[in-house]
C-alpha cells in the first residue's frame, strides 16, 4: 500500500474508490486560511453521505487524500496501521 496510507489500518480486499474523486474533494491543509478542522469533518461527512460512500475503507482513504501541508506531514509521521478506524482518524 501506498506510504500515503500507512498509518490507516485496511482489510486485504478494498472497495473501489469513486471515478475521479480527486475533483469532487475538498482539501485541508490546516493553515488560518483552511476551514476550521471540524467544518471540514462534517463536509467529508456530507459529501461521503451524499455520494453514497458506505465502505469505511473507502470513506478513510478520500478523507485522508484530502489532507495537504503540514497536515499530510502529520498524517505521514504517525507510526503504520496506527488508525484501525474512520472514527480514531476524526479524533
Amino acid at each position: 500500500m501506498a506510504a500515503r496510507f500507512a498509518p490507516l489500518v485496511l482489510p486485504q480486499q478494498l472497495h473501489d474508490m469513486l471515478t475521479d474523486y480527486h475533483s469532487k474533494i475538498l482539501i485541508f491543509d490546516g493553515t488560518p486560511q483552511s476551514v476550521p478542522a471540524q467544518q471540514h469533518i462534517d463536509r467529508m461527512a456530507d459529501f461521503c453521505d451524499l455520494d453514497e460512500i458506505d465502505e469505511e475503507d473507502v470513506t478513510m482513504r478520500l478523507f485522508v487524500q484530502t489532507f495537504r501541508g503540514e497536515v499530510r506531514k502529520w498524517l505521514r509521521g504517525l507510526g503504520a496501521r496506527s488508525i484501525p478506524t474512520l472514527a480514531e482518524l476524526h479524533r
